[in-house]
């Protein structure tokens, strides 16, 4: 029995090494100070650097704009001719192809002021939701998924442990 015990400390030490590795890359979600520096996942700093802009810059060109413009056009003219309709009736009687011609020109021109700050908006507010996400969602699921997928490695690990401490063990006795 003493002489597996070594080698059973060992093995066990190298598993534990690798589940704490892949904890470290998860733990803690929020900045917390350990031995007087800051200490936070690697997994959050980077995904909190992470700019949907980054993803998405061509969208506040003007170019994303134009392409757009058909879509556009034809939800202004759909809102104008069917749905404002049906909502105000009284309208209808105001309202000609020329009026709604205008109507739309002035709208586009107000959308395509607004488009690269409603998507700079868009970015912000949908990174803010992401970060929330991985806090509260997705850094457990992928430790999860992580000590799963590494389950093999863990075991080689212990293995490995297992014989190192067999030869640390063989060592000690023949000394």
């Amino acid at each position: 029995m003493q002489l597996l015990l070594l080698p059973l400390l060992v093995a066990g030490l190298a598993w534990l090494i690798g589940w704490v590795f892949i904890k470290l890359l998860f733990f803690p979600h929020r900045s917390m100070l350990v031995f007087g520096m800051h200490w936070q996942s690697p997994f959050v700093k980077i995904a909190s650097k992470i700019s949907l802009e980054d993803f998405l810059p061509k969208l506040t060109k003007g170019d994303s704009f134009k392409a757009l413009l058909p879509f556009i056009d034809a939800q202004l003219d759909d809102f104008f001719k069917e749905r404002l309709v049906q909502k105000m009736p009284v309208i209808s009687m105001f309202i000609g192809d020329k009026t709604i011609i205008q109507l739309k020109e002035v709208f586009l021109e107000e959308l395509e002021k607004l488009f690269p700050a409603l998507i700079s908006q868009f970015s912000q507010i949908a990174k803010e939701q992401f970060l929330l996400n991985i806090e509260a969602k997705w850094s457990k699921e992928l430790e999860t998924y992580l000590l799963k997928a590494t389950q093999k490695l863990r075991i080689i690990a212990f293995f490995l442990g297992f014989m190192a401490g067999l030869i640390i063990q063989f060592i000690l006795t023949a000394i």
